[in-house]
């Protein structure tokens, strides 16, 4: 064990300078009394894989971690010294911050198509649950109500690494696995959870973040779980990915690789990342890449939500979202239904990369975000109520109930007299039937063909025009992309399509496919 004092920017700051003075000048017996009441951080090395809290354990690190808090700005240290696989015999105690656990040891990395930087292919140690949860049933893993077991219930249970009413704790360099939940972040804040590989868990979730105030009616906390970051994580076949309940606000999940590798596995595959309940707000997606899943993101009540530079694939639904949110720029491909807001929703879906959806992927039971009905017609791009094509109502139902509506916004209608001249000029002509008097902002996108159920989608991303209807609701359109190569391919033919987005930040469904061809005059 080693012990170190730590003077931060020691002679740039004005208390810097001080602490120099007082070190320099002060006699022996006021030094050391000093000494006793500045920053003071410990390191603990694991390096034995048992589990009866014996020096050199990870239990014995914690419980000395947690007995001997540091003070002022500095921080613990536990080091688990790899290559070290520790299984744990019953739950450990939960963290208390400040403290850095850290594996440390040689490690390779990866790279994953759509995230930028680097990702764990293995970590330095192992901290394994399979002696305290039986992995072949999601009934080691009950609600906190006894009703249910798995993802998709209330659940507290077996968290590998737990904080719990704490704060500052950064996990890094470690595979968490075989356990209920592999980290557990409770009416916690300003943790960061990054580069580590977290799998096979078989209860709620591979990251909880939740502010569950711990009472019967499993109430929600305000301003507890807060500032939390999840970053450049590899996490596998955990029912759900990650959660975030019950008042965490200010929560970002960047650069993570989701997946679940078989619809087969004891813990049936569901939301790559949950955040459900009430009081979660200003919660960040940037970067990240989810396969897999019923629900790639299921944002359900959840406000203030950014949905940024994600990849989508191979779900049920990619994302589905019943509070407010900004989803932009992302690639949603190859799922049955590409983003489905609830009809109530404020969802502004701006410049994604919508294609290749309405698979026949069956709809899971275990999508809490959307129908459960295997025979959805949930198979568009862009599905209003996840209830298949919402036709326009020509905006008579919202004519007076302005500023606020929550009729379905009306996609724009292109119009057969639109062109591609042999020069490669683009004009899409059409109109927009919505409220009166009130301006929209239209997006249009060009694909190579309909999807796989025939609907259009938005492949490429080709410009926004505004709009402000008239006193009859109608505004006529014609836009000219920059381009005359919508695809990129130099071809000929493309189906174009078209969003309408209104001020409360509602977005509509693709308009109907308008295919064209390059003119050979």
């Amino acid at each position: 064990m080693s012990r170190s004092f730590e003077i931060a920017n020691a002679g740039a700051t004005t208390s810097g300078r001080l602490r120099a003075a007082i070190f320099a000048a002060a006699p022996a017996g006021m030094l050391a009394l000093f000494c006793a009441h500045t920053a003071l951080a410990e390191t603990f090395r694991v390096t034995s894989a048992a589990d009866d809290a014996t020096p050199g354990t990870l239990r014995w690190a914690l419980e000395r971690n947690n007995a001997r808090p540091p003070r002022s700005a500095a921080i613990n240290r536990i080091e688990i010294q790899g290559p070290l696989l520790v299984k744990l015999a019953r739950v450990l105690p939960p963290i208390q911050g400040p403290v850095v656990i850290a594996g440390v040891g040689p490690t390779e990395e990866r790279t994953e198509p759509g995230i930028r930087g680097s990702l764990p292919k293995t970590a330095a140690a192992i901290i394994d649950g399979s002696a305290m949860v039986d992995m072949s049933t999601t009934a080691s893993c009950p609600a906190e109500d006894g009703k249910g077991d798995g993802p998709n219930v209330r659940s507290l249970q077996k968290p590998i690494l737990a904080v719990v009413d704490s704060g500052g704790v950064e996990i890094t360099g470690l595979e968490i696995r075989n356990a209920c939940i592999g980290v557990m972040l409770l009416r916690s804040r300003d943790n960061r959870i990054h580069h580590n590989i977290i799998h096979d868990m078989v209860g709620a979730a591979g990251v909880l973040i939740t502010g569950d105030a711990g009472d019967a009616a499993g109430s929600a906390t305000a301003g507890r779980s807060i500032d939390n970051l999840v970053e450049s994580n590899v996490i596998y076949d955990t029912g759900d990915g990650a959660e975030c309940t019950r008042g965490s606000s200010r929560l970002t999940f960047r650069g993570n690789l989701f997946y679940q590798s078989s619809p087969d596995t004891v813990s049936p595959r569901s939301q790559g990342v949950e955040c459900a309940n009430t009081g979660n707000d200003d919660i960040r997606f940037i970067g990240n890449v989810f396969r897999g899943y019923s629900d790639g993101l299921q944002l359900n009540r959840a406000t203030r939500v950014l949905v940024e530079g994600n990849t989508i694939t191979d779900s049920t639904y990619g994302i589905t979202a019943s509070g407010t949110a900004i989803i932009r720029g992302n690639t949603i491909r190859g799922n049955r239904m590409g983003i489905g807001p609830a009809a109530t929703a404020h969802v502004t879906i701006t410049q994604n990369r919508i294609f290749d959806n309405g698979k026949p992927i069956l709809a899971l039971r275990t999508s809490a975000g959307g129908t459960t009905d295997p025979a959805s017609p949930a198979l568009l791009g862009i599905d209003v109520g996840v209830d298949g094509v919402t036709p326009n109502d020509n905006g008579d139902k919202c004519a007076d109930k302005l500023p606020d509506c929550d009729t379905v916004q009306n996609y724009p209608v292109l119009s057969a007299d639109s062109s591609w001249s042999a020069d490669g000029k683009i004009t899409l002509r059409g109109e927009l039937s919505s409220r009166p008097n009130v301006p929209y902002t239209l997006e249009f996108f060009a694909s190579e063909k309909p999807n796989a159920a025939g609907h259009a989608e938005g492949q490429f991303y080709m410009g926004t025009e505004m709009v402000t209807t008239d006193a009859t609701g109608r505004a006529a359109f014609a836009f000219r992309p920059r381009t005359g190569d919508p695809l990129g391919d130099h071809g000929s033919r493309a189906v174009f399509t078209a969003t309408a987005t209104s001020t409360e930040g509602r977005t509509s469904e693709f308009s109907k496919g308008l295919p064209l061809s390059r003119s050979r005059d």
